[in-house]
């Protein structure tokens, strides 16, 4: 039994670094094919374009004349977002993949040395710095089609991480802050609130993406501030002696394996990787703090003399359009804004009606963050 489970998850996880390793290597996308796992978005979605002002069609026969758009974000999507933009659009899309933060310092850098070559950015808030300084262009004033109105999104209105309500527009807002848990080892009801991962019962058993670095621990340690205070993480991390790790992989072997069969700060990518191959993974999420509003990698932005206007434009409206976001919800696997998207994401991804979850993605939470984090860090300690 041993044997045969570290060869499913040898399996599990070769075939995911193959994965990434392909994606990395290719790191400039241009006019793939889309993938058989996408058959149900191969045809051109014509109608995204219904309704437009005769200003469109100017802006996208000047795109096409302009040939190409860059756009950088999570590699993951750049065969399918590549493939599908050229289908709807007639427009090349170059996709950037890599590191995301180093996206975002090269961005900002040719932001300020006024040199820009990428035309937008798929990512998370970090850039509202940028805004501050005037170095961002507005996104609202691009949206042109009546397919991309607010009333296509929840509630009828877009949402901004900025509070101006023009520069970082949200693709997706889904529900991240939940547990992972090996199901032959701990039982998914014995954990009804946050607290229960106290009970002694528990040390030595949890793991969790470490909050001291970037990535979801971070976002999951200033929740827990936020909802708990500092003396339940120290109790949490410290009391309950919590693994820390940076590699998502090997956090979801823990939980498979069952050396660390809790997990705090898993993303819904990995989790669904094994959970296709493992049946003893379950998701908890507790009742007295149900998770967050997380945006993930989907704020989309540009900054200021883009070197493809027209093109940047067409591919502001055509990401925030039915076939973009159907692109990137089915890859990402975060919960599209659209009310007409819906690519079968987990349910336990998807904002609940009657909770009030805690939002992360606001500006006054962002600016607070890095005191948040200063003090999470100083708490934890060089361990």
């Amino acid at each position: 039994m041993a044997d045969e489970l570290r060869s499913r998850i040898k399996l599990v996880s070769s075939a995911a670094a193959i994965s990434r390793r392909d994606l990395l290597g290719g790191a400039l996308a241009t006019g793939a094919v889309l993938g058989s796992g996408s058959r149900v978005f191969a045809q051109a979605n014509a109608d995204w374009q219904d309704g437009a002002p005769p200003e469109w069609n100017r802006v996208l026969a000047a795109a096409r004349s302009e040939g190409q758009v860059n756009v950088a974000g999570f590699p993951t999507l750049a065969v399918q977002m590549s493939a599908a933009f050229k289908r709807d659009t007639g427009v090349r899309l170059n996709f950037l993949g890599g590191s995301t933060s180093e996206q975002s310092v090269r961005f900002e850098a040719e932001a300020r040395a006024k040199n820009v070559t990428i035309d937008a950015v798929l990512s998370g808030g970090w850039e509202l710095m940028m805004m501050r300084d005037n170095l961002l262009e507005p996104i609202l004033p691009q949206l042109m089609l009546p397919g991309v109105a607010p009333q296509n999104f929840r509630d009828g209105k877009y949402k901004f991480f900025d509070n101006a309500g023009q520069y970082l527009l949200l693709g997706a807002d889904y529900v991240f802050g939940w547990l992972v848990v090996n199901t032959d080892v701990v039982k998914p009801d014995e954990i009804k609130t946050w607290k229960d991962l106290l009970d002694p019962k528990y040390r030595g058993k949890i793991a969790a993406h470490d909050p001291r670095f970037p990535g979801s621990g971070q976002g999951v340690s200033n929740w827990f501030y936020r909802a708990f205070g500092l003396e339940f993480i120290k109790d949490l991390y410290l009391g309950q002696q919590v693994k820390l790790s940076v590699d998502y992989r090997a956090l979801m072997e823990g939980v498979v394996r069952g050396t660390a069969p809790i997990l705090i700060g898993g993303v819904q990518s990995e989790v669904e990787r094994f959970r296709a191959n493992f049946k003893n993974i379950g998701v908890v999420l507790p009742e007295d703090a149900p998770g967050y509003l997380a945006s993930g990698f989907s704020v989309i932005k540009q900054a200021r003399g883009v070197p493809h206007p027209n093109a940047a434009k067409v591919f502001a409206n055509w990401y925030v359009s039915k076939p973009g976001q159907e692109v990137y919800e089915s890859v990402m696997l975060e919960v599209s804004r659209r009310s007409d998207v819906n690519t079968g994401v987990p349910s336990y991804l998807v904002p609940r009606s009657g909770i009030e979850y805690i939002d992360n993605d606001t500006e006054e939470v962002f600016f607070q963050r890095f005191g948040m984090l200063k003090t999470i860090t100083d708490a934890l300690g060089q361990r």
